[in-house]
């Protein structure tokens, strides 16, 4: 008897990391291409959507046999529109109970999905995976970075995958520049790399190549709120909105604030920030701009401030509010502090 792991069937990959998931289903087409040739593994893939396929087509899709090779790849792209009620839903999963092995059916969806932290329940496909188990379902989460510090991450490990060379502070540039479009940080990496040529890419690389269209500036909306220019950090605010969820701004906040109330302690023990924030991921062209928000609060002020920062993140988590709401909350506060309200 064969020891060997039984091959998934359905391989489930979710989240807005949209370069990842393409990477994974590349994977998959390459291995079909292995085992029987590039022009064999072209004649057995097929891309389906809702938008222009019906159910009873990603049935027959899935059921259908393959020609000359062992399995067929059938790439399902935002699947979850053909499950958009209660009789739909339990179509669709019947379609998934009945993939065969000589299929792999691929579920590629753009979005995070509920996994059921907290004690609540899971997102409905989520938990029929975890039914139907590991040897039936291969399940990837890919969520985006949520943060400039992440994206930097995201980017740094990119690069070195395409085999180039990004310093950690061109790695900070370009993050800042581009947000979490981690399709648009793979091009800009691969553009960098072409023009970088053998050397590392720098920042000074990414300022005269890459444009921002995000550049969500922390320093730039606190430096308005603390001037007092309440209605142009208002216009800030919404230009983030208009640009990100407010899942991605509150996170952006909630890490700047818990780095300079970091900054603070160190500064108050005496202690060296150069390498606290080193320590912290924070590069070096941007610790002059901690220090000078840093001298615009005190100690208790922030230790005020991440504890009500803390109060909206758990009215959140309850379901009282919702992110814009402590975002405009968190804006009012800030705004009556600059100008000298308790």
């Amino acid at each position: 008897m064969s020891s060997s792991r039984p091959v998934p069937r359905v391989y489930l990959f979710y989240g807005d990391d949209h370069a990842s998931r393409a990477a994974y289903i590349a994977r998959l087409r390459a291995r079909l291409a292995e085992a029987g040739g590039e022009a064999w593994a072209t004649l057995n893939y097929q891309r389906l959507s809702p938008a222009t396929h019906s159910l009873d087509d990603l049935r027959a899709a899935v059921l259908s046999v393959p020609l000359f090779v062992r399995r067929r790849l059938i790439h399902a792209v935002e699947p979850l529109g053909w499950a958009k009620d209660a009789r739909q839903r339990q179509r669709f999963l019947a379609v998934l109970d009945e993939v065969p092995a000589s299929t792999a059916l691929v579920l590629d969806i753009g979005q995070r999905l509920d996994e059921g932290r907290r004690g609540q329940p899971p997102h409905w496909l989520l938990a029929w995976a975890q039914r139907r188990g590991p040897e039936y379902v291969f399940l990837k989460a890919l969520p985006a970075p949520r943060d400039v510090a992440e994206m930097a991450r995201w980017l740094y490990k990119a690069a070195h995958e395409a085999g180039a060379q990004l310093t950690p502070e061109a790695a900070q540039a370009l993050a800042a520049a581009i947000g979490p479009d981690t399709l648009r940080g793979l091009n800009e990496v691969r553009k960098l790399a072409l023009y970088a040529g053998e050397r590392p890419i720098t920042a000074d690389d990414v300022a005269a190549l890459v444009e921002g269209e995000w550049a969500p500036d922390l320093f730039r909306w606190l430096d308005l709120v603390g001037a007092g220019q309440s209605q142009a950090a208002w216009r800030y605010l919404a230009r983030l909105r208009e640009i990100h969820d407010a899942a991605f701004v509150w996170n952006m906040l909630l890490r700047h604030f818990r780095l300079l109330l970091v900054l603070r302690d160190a500064s108050d023990q005496g202690a060296n920030l150069k390498a606290v924030a080193r320590e912290w991921g924070i590069p070096a062209f941007a610790l002059p701009r901690y220090r000078q928000q840093m001298a615009r609060f005190s100690r208790p002020a922030l230790q005020a401030l991440y504890r009500r920062l803390y109060r909206l993140e758990s009215r959140f988590r309850r379901h009282e509010i919702t992110l814009d709401d402590a975002l405009e909350d968190l804006l009012t506060y800030l705004t009556l502090h600059a100008r000298g309200a308790s």
